[in-house]
């Protein structure tokens, strides 16, 4: 018995001293980890990484930057059966352990033992979350003990249903999906609650092996597991047998669903998200979920788009086929199906799908394009003519087999899909730019800045500096106006010698035309008219008044060159510039963001642009629109003697706003500016812009440059859109390197350009006229259609004879146009003749020589007819 109890003894002192040892050790450990680990305030601020998001005025999405995609809801926003295929699956005791559940550790070694198998895994929710969260992958025995530690701490500062909806929403399940929202998006295309009992388990499954178990990369592998886990849920009595036999009997639908892009606007995306990540940081940009709301008008950017395209490939039609993008030998090639992954490799670029020749002959040619196969006439291919240079092209094809050979990698445009119609395409080589912007305060309503983003993200509204040619003229002719000129002073058009200069500038073809106005002057470009003028007023003085629009100095040449626009800028530039024009006078800043929330909704920022209020004050307040629904309630409540006061002073607002409707913003009492009426609820104060051209000039130059559009180098316009509130310039450089049109209306600026990105030349005849101006009309025309007339306030003391200039002489314009009936002035122009012009300067002062250097003179006597072509150019 003695023997018996020692053994006893030592049995318990072993015991205890294992004990001890093993709390020792427990002890170290927890001493040794802890510090590695998170602290407490750290596990509370478990974050789900959320994409940077960008979205329209109308808040239609425009882009997501972020290699997380996800879309964080809350517990109760997730079904329930997809929450219980997750835990049958991970975590079936998630409820009962308090973050390490040792059962389940025990019945997973002992299944690994008896069937060398792991089907049943030991990970919890808790300790997946916190792998997740705070640990790497590597499988070492220090990373488990990490894991272990922060399970228990985890459990100890959240509940369970914080730890669920954690999980649910960081969780990894493939295809770049970070949480059950991303994913049922991702593989279904639909939001949680449209998902089917099938698809909640084919996601419950992704979690173990996101790879091995993809429906879209393993479908197999992926419907076994679902199945699995559709067993599970009917073992725990989560769904019912009927449920499980129409799951299980439910085929694999999962692919892959691209982000619902809203609005295709990528040049301004990548605008937003280069300025939030120099705000924020790299890291925080695509991690803390902000939501950012811009300027961008869906309808009109969609319009610009499709007006730029088909600009840039009428151009890159006119000059030829430049030939195939890549020659594939079809004997390289086992099957079909290797020919279709080899032309996947090629992207769609702005509209063109890649097609793959199979057979060509004279008639007819039969081409692969994606799954299906199209065939194309010799109609299809006609404008084909072989590309030789800007100016040549070789002749025009008779078969399809002259254009299209077996094996060609080329492009080709669906002309009509119901009929499914297909003719031969090419992505452009020369680049454009559309930008449009609210002259009011500057919103940026559409910005594209080339063909295709994806083909070239070089965004030539903003990056491209390039020579504005003539379309700078109306900055040097508003400076000759704010300095005594109007628009019906004589300058002569004849040449020029520029003492100490080799430079000779001279109109094409070395004609000239003689006294003409400057309003017709700008009107047909002539470039002499506009050296003699800047001459006249003073270089320095110009590079000064130039300023003013935004142009930095720099860019200005001090000298003679600077009157055919030989600085450099952008469009947006150019836009920013010709808001001026379209706003009254004043200067406005161009912006693009609104405001930008952080992942909870809360407002980190609000944008507020400069605004147009008048003159001498510094801001101006802007009261939100009434709301309607607040008003009627509480008319209820009122007798009938208010009711009809309210509605007088109702009426009498109508009436304002009647009498307001045809004008500009800036002519409308709808701001309120420098007063001292007390700031109602919501109201918003605005900073507001400088005045930089006096009403006087102000409509005199737009008077002129509405001339550039019934008449002169832009008639083109004025037929087309038959309207009176458009106006513009054109502009050119030298050898047709950049064409331009810069237009707007009251409301709307819009620049289009043109021109290849190496200043290579556009070719002979491809003036603005012809090439940028058609991209202007084509984008007004979308974006105008059902908006009434606005016109410009004249201001009281305009005198008519300080406005018009003289009828259109025979001839042509700066740009090559011959005159005609269709370009002479509109009906609403009250023009004199030149002849009434002479005699009133006549009656002023006495006759000047007629001096070919003399920059500024009185009117002379009427011209004979004018014959001969002077296209716009830069010399």
């Amino acid at each position: 018995m003695r023997f018996i109890g020692k053994f006893i003894q030592i049995i318990f002192g072993s015991f205890f001293a294992l004990l001890t040892l093993g709390a020792i050790g427990l002890f170290a450990v927890y001493s040794y980890y802890t510090p590695q680990l998170p602290s407490d305030a750290d596990l509370r601020k478990i974050e789900v990484q959320v994409p940077l998001r960008i979205y329209s005025r109308e808040n239609q999405l425009i882009a997501e930057y972020g290699e997380k995609h996800s879309r964080p809801v809350k517990l109760s926003e997730v079904p329930e059966k997809l929450q219980l295929a997750f835990l049958d699956i991970e975590d079936a005791r998630f409820y009962d352990h308090g973050g390490v559940d040792f059962k389940g550790v025990a019945r997973a070694l002992y299944s690994a033992a008896s069937t060398g198998e792991t089907s049943q895994g030991a990970s919890t929710i808790t300790m997946q979350l916190a792998r997740n969260s705070f640990l790497n992958a590597e499988r070492t025995f220090d990373r488990k003990l990490k894991e272990t530690l922060l399970a228990f701490r985890i459990e100890q500062e959240l509940n369970k249903k914080e730890i669920l909806e954690l999980y649910l929403n960081k969780i990894y399940l493939g295809k770049s999906a970070y949480g059950v929202a991303s994913a049922a998006e991702t593989y279904y295309g639909k939001p949680l609650g449209q998902l089917t009992l099938a698809q909640y388990a084919m996601i419950a499954g992704l979690p173990k092996a996101p790879s091995r178990y993809n429906p879209i990369v393993n479908p197999d592998r992926a419907m076994q597991r679902r199945n699995y886990i559709l067993q599970r849920m009917l073992e725990f009595k989560h769904i019912s047998q009927s449920e499980y036999d129409t799951a299980t009997h439910e085929p694999n639908t999962a692919t892959v669903h691209e982000i619902a892009i809203e609005t295709n606007a990528p040049y301004l995306a990548e605008m937003v998200r280069a300025e939030i990540v120099k705000r924020y940081g790299i890291t925080n940009a695509y991690t803390q979920g902000y939501n950012v709301y811009t300027t961008l008008d869906s309808k009109q950017q969609a319009s610009a788009e499709e007006s730029l395209r088909s600009a840039l490939m009428s151009y890159d039609h006119r000059h030829g086929y430049r030939g195939a993008e890549e020659k594939l030998d079809l004997g390289d090639f086992k099957n079909e199906e290797e020919l279709r992954d080899k032309l996947s490799t090629y992207p769609t670029l702005g509209g063109l799908e890649p097609a793959l020749v199979l057979q060509a002959s004279a008639s007819s040619a039969e081409l692969m394009v994606g799954e299906t196969k199209i065939n194309l006439k010799t109609s299809d291919v006609a404008w084909a003519r072989p590309f030789k240079s800007a100016d040549q092209r070789g002749a025009s094809p008779r078969r399809v087999n002259d254009v299209l050979h077996v094996g060609d990698i080329v492009r080709v445009r669906q002309t009509d899909k119901e009929k499914n119609t297909w003719t031969l395409s090419q992505v452009p080589t020369v680049g454009g730019a559309l930008v449009a912007l609210d002259p009011s305060d500057g919103a940026i309503r559409a910005v594209v800045g080339g063909f295709d983003f994806y083909h070239s993200k070089f965004n030539r509204v903003t990056q491209a500096s390039r020579q504005p040619g003539s379309s700078f003229k109306p900055v040097i002719y508003s400076a000759a106006l704010a300095k005594g000129f109007t628009p019906s002073s004589v300058v002569n058009d004849a040449p020029i010698t520029i003492p100490g200069s080799n430079w000779h500038p001279e109109n094409f073809g070395g004609h000239y035309v003689g006294p003409t106005t400057i309003a017709e002057a700008l009107a047909k470009s002539r470039n002499l008219v506009s050296i003699r003028l800047l001459r006249s007023i003073g270089i320095n003085y110009a590079v000064d008044f130039a300023t003013r629009f935004g142009f930095p100095r720099e860019d200005l040449p001090a000298n003679l060159t600077l009157a055919l626009g030989t600085g450099m800028t952008t469009p947006l530039g150019m836009a920013t510039a010709y808001s001026a024009f379209a706003n009254g006078g004043y200067k406005i800043e161009p912006y693009f963001i609104t405001k930008i929330q952080d992942g909870s909704g809360k407002l980190m920022d609000e944008i507020k642009p400069i605004k147009i209020c008048g003159d001498n004050v510094e801001t101006c307040t802007i009261t939100p629109p009434e709301d309607k629904s607040a008003s009627k309630e509480a008319d209820t409540n009122k007798d009938k003697n208010k009711k009809d006061a309210k509605a007088g002073e109702s009426k009498a607002k109508d009436e304002e706003k009647t009498k307001d409707a045809g004008k500009p913003i800036w002519e409308t009492a709808a701001l309120g500016a420098g007063n001292t009426t007390p700031v109602q609820p919501g109201a918003v104060q605005y900073p507001a812009a400088k005045r930089i051209l006096d009403k006087r000039t102000h409509y005199q130059i737009v008077s002129m440059l509405q001339g550039v559009t019934q008449f002169g180098t832009a008639a083109r316009a004025g037929r087309a859109l038959n309207r009176k509130d458009i106006a513009g310039k054109t502009g050119t450089t030298n050898d047709q390197k950049d064409a331009w049109f810069c237009g707007f209306t009251p409301n709307l600026v819009a620049v289009s350009w043109m021109g290849f990105d190496d200043m290579a030349k556009l070719g002979e005849g491809e003036t603005a006229t012809n090439v940028a101006l058609p991209m202007w009309i084509d984008y007004m025309h979308r974006v105008l259609a059902g908006t009434p007339s606005k016109e410009w306030e004249r201001p009281v003391d305009l005198k008519e004879a300080d406005l018009t200039p003289p009828d259109l002489i025979d001839g042509v314009d700066g740009e090559g146009n011959p005159a005609t009936d269709e370009n002479r002035p509109a009906a609403g122009f009250q023009y004199q003749s030149e002849g009434d012009i002479a005699a009133q300067r006549q009656a002023a002062q006495p006759q000047q020589p007629n001096s070919p250097n003399q920059p500024a003179r009185p009117a002379a006597p009427r011209r004979p007819p004018e014959r001969v072509e002077i296209p716009e150019q830069l010399f």
